[in-house]
């Protein structure tokens, strides 16, 4: 298999306007191949091939020294959505407001730029917790802001419905809207530039009640994470989730328990002189990761691990070619182990 990329690299642009102090115009690419052997390739289906995995453009708009304002679109796939718009206001020196659809403060992979990953995505771990809806992008408001030099806090408080997650006067109620609100927290320490330990809570309303049948409860989670940033180049950033369905959301005699870990790490190095020769790389990087789902504490041999790795170049600081191994290792014995290879090309503009 033969893959060919093309490199470019961008700067953000900025346009002044007459409304607003400044104006930043920026977007990301990213250009993916996977080959997935878990996937028969017949008349039916592929095992492997191209797609967008991204492409975003965004617009930020610094208002004045207080006010500034975000607003991010996305299309891929030929199916435009919105990712960001907000508005956020600054409040007593260190603090802010912020109002509108962005991501809550739930773990540290997470709330990492889709252009910075440590590997090509983000882990089962984030998924997981992406697909309970108990992080990523929801519809609310937050405060938060610093403590001394070391310490940064937010609280949110959203709909819980997810991203584009309507919540109004007339919506017909589901199992994720208009049932109640998400409350979701972070307090994230910086013990010096090299080390940081942050803790995430969230507690989220969930269920529907028709009629006579009502599955309303909550889905909680606790997820302390660390992360690693030593000048030799070397990172690492890793997580822990423990939480919980109840058992009125579930319909189950008893509350369900998840656990949930992801570590990665990562060493870059700078070449010394750029390879003109090969798009101008100038740099590379090393990384892998280790996963671990357990949906069900209760339950042997459910949980699933999940291994990823491979190395990286970099031409100049706004792009970068990732190939990453993957490895998905069920803990049942009647389940087989799959292997992926998904490579991507980054561009950010």
């Amino acid at each position: 298999m033969l893959l060919m990329f093309l490199s470019l690299s961008g700067l953000a642009q900025e346009v002044s306007a007459p409304k607003s102090k400044s104006w930043d115009l920026t977007g990301r690419v990213q250009v993916q191949h996977l080959f997935d052997n878990d996937t028969e390739s017949d008349a039916a289906k592929t095992n492997n091939g191209f797609r967008i995995r991204r492409g975003r453009f965004q617009i930020s708009s610094h208002l004045n020294d207080n006010v500034s304002a975000k607003f991010q679109i996305e299309v891929r796939d030929n199916s435009p959505n919105l990712k960001d718009a907000e508005a956020k206001v600054k409040i007593l020196k260190h603090h802010y407001l912020r109002f509108g659809q962005f991501k809550v403060p739930v773990w540290r992979e997470e709330l990492r730029s889709s252009g910075s990953l440590l590997l090509v995505e983000r882990s089962a771990a984030a998924e997981f917790l992406a697909d309970s809806y108990l992080s990523a992008r929801h519809v609310g408001l937050e405060f938060g802001g610093k403590i001394g030099d070391n310490v940064n806090f937010a609280a949110n408080y959203s709909n819980g419905a997810g991203e584009g997650g309507r919540e109004d006067a007339g919506r017909t109620k589901g199992d994720v809207v208009n049932n109640g609100k998400m409350l979701s927290g972070r307090v994230n320490l910086a013990a010096g530039k090299a080390l940081q330990f942050g803790v995430s809570g969230v507690m989220n309303s969930l269920g529907n009640q028709i009629g006579d049948v009502d599955n309303t409860g909550s889905v909680t989670v606790i997820a302390p994470d660390f992360g690693v940033y030593l000048p030799s180049g070397f990172d690492i950033e890793g997580g822990l989730a423990l939480g919980s369905f109840s058992k009125d959301f579930l319909g189950s005699s008893e509350d369900i328990s998840f656990q949930l870990f992801d570590v990665t790490a990562r060493w870059k190095s700078k070449l010394k002189t750029p390879l003109q020769n090969l798009g101008g790389i100038d740099a590379f990087e090393l990384a892998a990761g280790v996963s671990n789902v357990d949906p069900n504490t209760d339950l042997d041999n459910d949980e699933v691990m999940y291994f990823r790795f491979g190395p990286a170049v970099y031409f100049g600081k706004n792009a970068r070619l990732q190939v990453n191994g993957e490895i998905d290792q069920p803990a049942a014995d009647e389940l087989d182990s799959a292997l992926k290879v998904r490579s991507q090309l980054t561009i950010n503009l």
